[in-house]
């Protein structure tokens, strides 16, 4: 019996699978942990994209329609593919400084956007007689898995573009 146990001990053929099967469910969770903080990632970038392109596609107009902006706020909700649109909520706005520097919102569209508040912009971002497409979007990011990150993320953006082919994008019923 005591020689059995002594060449049991001195054999090392299991010793891999032993060591593989410790390791395993770490090497598991550093995978999930990896992929879930990539989804984030890239649901932070389409949010990005969608705030930059409203801004710009608007902002290429001398004048917009309702019907127009309600195309640009459905059409940018194809870029948060794959990611479920449903928590998207988007805002594109007009705001100008007049001759004395007061600063208004000419208009505003919304799509499914209910954060309180108007549009701004950062301080001096505006001077007198100029004016800017601001674009909000918010969306509520929830992780595929759950394991490392917070149930639901808030992403934020603004994109701020001035008006290309006028001094003002005027909106037109």
């Amino acid at each position: 019996m005591i020689v059995f146990l002594r060449r049991l001990a001195a054999d090392r053929k299991g010793a891999s699978a032993v060591e593989f099967a410790l390791i395993l469910p770490i090497l598991f969770l550093l995978h999930i942990g990896a992929a879930e903080a990539l989804q984030a990632y890239v649901a932070q970038r389409n949010v990005a994209h969608i705030a930059s392109t409203m801004a710009d596609i608007t902002a290429r107009n001398r004048t917009i329609s309702n019907a127009e902006l309600n195309d640009v706020l459905s059409a940018s909700v194809a870029v948060m593919y794959p990611f479920p649109s449903v928590r998207l909520q988007q805002r594109v706005s007009s705001i100008s400084a007049d001759g004395s520097g007061t600063i208004t919102t000419d208009w505003t569209a919304k799509k499914d956007y209910t954060a309180a508040g108007s549009p701004s912009l950062p301080q001096g971002y505006l001077r007198s007689n100029e004016s800017v497409i601001v674009t909000d979007v918010i969306y509520d990011y929830k992780p595929t898995f759950g394991f490392f990150l917070p149930d639901t993320i808030r992403m934020v953006r603004h994109a701020y573009v001035r008006p290309r082919l006028s001094a003002k994008v005027e909106k037109v019923s």
